[in-house]
């Protein structure tokens, strides 16, 4: 849930899993690409930016992933109560209202309007082993080395 000053309150299990000599000391705050706000250790988010081509003449996708991506974003850091920021533009762009939902995504958080992600959830439970099957390859099987 976001305060009346825009805080979110990070659970004190994922804050206890942030080591600021692994992790680095704040997190960065991203819109992300299902237009959500995306939040980033500050090494992941370093790694992020690493990760795009540099060039004199960059690429129009690649120009508008920069911009996207590094012009949107904020960094955040935790306040003594376990809580950050999302600045206004971020809330605005992402439709974040006072009851918000934060979902693991891999390398990164996603933080949803509560509702938008429940209707997420109905839209999609329905073929949740179908996108699953679809997501993650099959195992290779395995031998018997006897």
């Amino acid at each position: 849930m976001l305060d009346s000053k825009s805080r979110l309150s990070i659970p004190v299990d994922i804050r206890n899993l942030l080591d600021p000599a692994e992790h680095g000391s704040c997190l960065f705050l991203v819109f992300g690409l299902n237009k959500k706000a995306w939040l980033y250790t500050e090494r992941e988010y370093e790694h992020l930016a690493d990760e795009v081509p540099a060039g004199i003449a960059p690429g129009k996708a690649t120009q508008v992933y920069r911009q996207v991506t590094f012009a949107l974003s904020s960094r955040v850091e935790f306040d003594k109560q376990g809580r950050i920021l999302i600045p206004d533009k971020m809330k605005k762009r992402t439709g974040l209202k006072t009851e918000v939902t934060l979902v693991g995504a891999g390398n990164h958080l996603e933080i949803w309007d509560r509702a938008e992600f429940e209707a997420f959830l109905a839209e999609n439970e329905p073929q949740i082993a179908e996108v699953t099957e679809a997501a993650m390859p099959a195992p290779p099987p395995r031998t018997n080395q006897g």
